[in-house]
């Protein structure tokens, strides 16, 4: 299994559209923290930063809005909100870190993953999409716990489709991120082309033009 550095700095960050890589929510979400594989940054130093990664991620916006005033008049649940979102995701990270190496994914990854899931379980509501019925998650029913149980469910019903030797953790230097390779040789390498691939081209131009 891949193993990288735990301790992490925590550190504020915009997030942009060129921050959702991965091809898939639950991945975008363990990209949060970024350089996993020299100094770790995560990128969700307050739960403020979760709520504008979820609206980035396509999450609704009018139910992210009452989360925003929610935190602010309770900062103490909002924070515990984000410690356990924060544990949802790192256990996320052990799972398909492990699944991409094809190796056994770590049994206490998976009961933190299955506490989250029943948690999300415990507030699904059914709702009516163009006739057809899906378990989802309110900020009703979910409160400050909306985001982390609304990756919960996406997770485990990624995990239990994933193709896994599609399944790809960056090669690139002070990255490790996750990555779904949807090529047609299924060769990727890099989590953006436009990122750490150019950077592996110019490191590669460097050591053959030095004397």
């Amino acid at each position: 299994m891949i193993e990288y550095p735990r301790i992490m700095q925590v550190r504020a960050h915009d997030f942009r559209p060129r921050d959702l890589v991965a091809g898939d929510l639950v991945l975008d979400f363990v990209n949060t923290v970024t350089a996993r594989d020299t100094e770790p940054i995560d990128w969700l130093d307050a739960y403020a930063a979760l709520l504008s990664w979820a609206r980035l991620a396509g999450l609704p916006p009018a139910a992210l809005a009452g989360l925003a005033a929610e935190a602010q008049a309770h900062p103490r649940r909002a924070a515990r909100a984000l410690a356990d979102a924060k544990v949802l995701r790192e256990a996320l990270w052990e799972l398909l870190t492990a699944l991409s190496e094809e190796d056994t994914p770590p049994p206490g990854a998976l009961v933190r993953l299955t506490e989250s899931w029943r948690a999300a379980a415990a507030a699904v509501v059914l709702t009516d999409l163009d006739g057809r019925l899906e378990a989802t998650v309110t900020p009703e029913t979910s409160g400050l716990a909306y985001p982390e149980h609304y990756v919960a469910l996406r997770a485990v019903r990624l995990l239990e489709n994933l193709p896994s030797p599609r399944l790809r953790v960056c090669g690139g230097i002070h990255c490790g991120w996750l990555f779904l390779d949807t090529s047609k040789a299924g060769r990727r390498r890099w989590c953006d082309m436009a990122t750490c691939g150019n950077a592996a081209k110019t490191r590669r131009h460097r050591s053959v033009v030095q004397p």
